[in-house]
């Protein structure tokens, strides 16, 4: 049985709390710079509200505090999804979304990034312009700029130091940049740009043999078992396909999801106003958070495949046919290209589960996931919906009871002040 944490708290003090090796896939979504304030002026940890850093490069600085105890957490196979938007600087904020007919209409307003331009502001130097008339203070970007948050983020991770103030932090293996398309976004303020749509999500991970399970992400087929041909004009002489017998034959387990994934945000009918949609946690779970993971030696089970009969009859000396150990499987002449036979042409590897791997300890536990911006907990509703733990973290205790409200028995709330949440 799956079951989730949901401990409210300051996510860095918390996770510091956490055990080594202890989480298997973070996957959050950390509060955008300068967009909104979540907590009420009043709250005793308002200070500890991550967003509204003096500037961008402060922003990241803060990121990385958080990225680099996710990695002590993670176990070496482990992968971290961070979701990211950006900021414009000198904007007032998320703009149209507080209007009316927005989708936070009634929720708190934040200031946005254009408070730190005012004179006064403590992080600038009282709010001079630019020499091109243009307001904005040091470590900004120029007013109405995009001050490219995920672009910086990433390169911080990859070359293992923030871009804007130096600081050193350790490199990780980027395999991933998703870029998340909204078909149905908010209005907002617009002026003179393209409504914004989009945001990226970036995957990370220390190993090169790091958990990935394709096959447990595909999509599913809508024809199964079409077998399309090539028409003559689509005859491509170098590869040796012959328009007679070329054939597109698609992998039965579905097609691999593309980095762009078109996903509608979701309604919610909770206070919280700035949640995931669940599709866009279906994938990274399903796809690198294992199902279980030895205790004792720490190594998930891995999918266990191999190629078709019908898909591996027309391996030739290609990649795919060496990775298997085979040889060709007939003596008919094949194309230089791909080693697969003239004539012939498949577009998917078609290939089929065998089973699970097995390190032989028999001591098994749930793959864990953890948010450690966890809000209303879609995350961890997801994650325990797909067979595995989840522990997620919040600054704001009325989360914990939208969490409490989605995810039902399988949660337990804990408070980190308390002995039992840092046990």
């Amino acid at each position: 049985m799956s079951t989730a944490r949901y401990i409210v708290g300051d996510s860095l003090t918390v996770l510091r709390s956490m055990e080594d090796a202890s989480v298997d896939l973070v996957l959050s979504s950390p509060p955008f710079l300068a967009l909104r304030s979540y907590l009420p002026a009043d709250h005793p940890d308002k200070a500890k509200e991550i967003g509204s850093e003096p500037t961008p490069g402060a922003f990241i600085d803060t990121l990385l505090d958080i990225v680099e105890e996710c990695r002590r957490v993670l176990a070496p196979h482990g992968s971290l999804a961070f979701e990211l938007g950006d900021t414009y600087s000198g904007s007032g904020g998320a703009g149209g979304d507080y209007g009316d007919d927005g989708m936070r209409a009634g929720q708190p307003e934040f200031q946005g990034s254009a408070v730190r331009n005012k004179p006064g502001y403590g992080g600038f130097a009282g709010g001079k312009r630019n020499r091109n008339g243009t307001q904005g203070g040091p470590g900004w970007p120029l007013d109405k700029s995009l001050c490219l948050i995920p672009e910086l983020f990433r390169i911080a991770l990859v070359y293992g130091f923030n871009p804007l103030t130096g600081r050193q932090t350790p490199r990780w293996r980027a395999r991933n940049v998703v870029r998340w398309h909204r078909p149905n976004p908010p209005v907002g303020a617009l002026g003179d740009k393209f409504r914004p749509a989009t945001s990226d999500m970036v995957i990370v991970c220390m190993s090169g043999r790091r958990y990935f399970d394709l096959d447990a992400a595909r999509t599913p087929l809508t024809e199964p078992d079409a077998v399309k041909r090539h028409s003559t004009e689509q005859r491509n002489p170098r590869q040796g396909w012959d328009s007679n017998n070329a054939e597109i034959r698609q992998n039965p387990a579905g097609a691999p999801p593309l980095d762009t994934w078109v996903i509608p945000t979701a309604p919610y009918k909770g206070a919280h106003y700035a949640t995931f949609p669940p599709a866009l946690c279906e994938r990274p779970i399903k796809a690198m958070c294992p199902i279980r993971v030895c205790r004792r030696c720490g190594e998930p089970s891995r999918r266990i495949t191999e190629a078709t009969d019908d898909y591996a009859q027309h391996l030739g000396s290609s990649w795919a046919d060496r990775s298997d150990g085979r040889t060709k499987a007939d003596g008919r002449e094949r194309n230089s290209h791909s080693g697969q036979p003239v004539g012939d042409h498949i577009v998917a590897a078609s290939r089929t589960t065998l089973g699970w791997t097995d390190c032989g300890h028999d001591d098994w536990r749930n793959g864990v996931t953890l948010d450690p911006f966890a809000g209303s907990g879609t995350t961890l509703a997801v994650a325990t919906g797909h067979g595995r733990d989840a522990v997620g973290i919040d600054l704001d205790e009325r989360n914990a009871d939208l969490a409490y409200e989605r995810i039902g028995m399988f949660l337990t709330v804990e408070h980190h002040e308390s002995p039992e949440a840092v046990a």
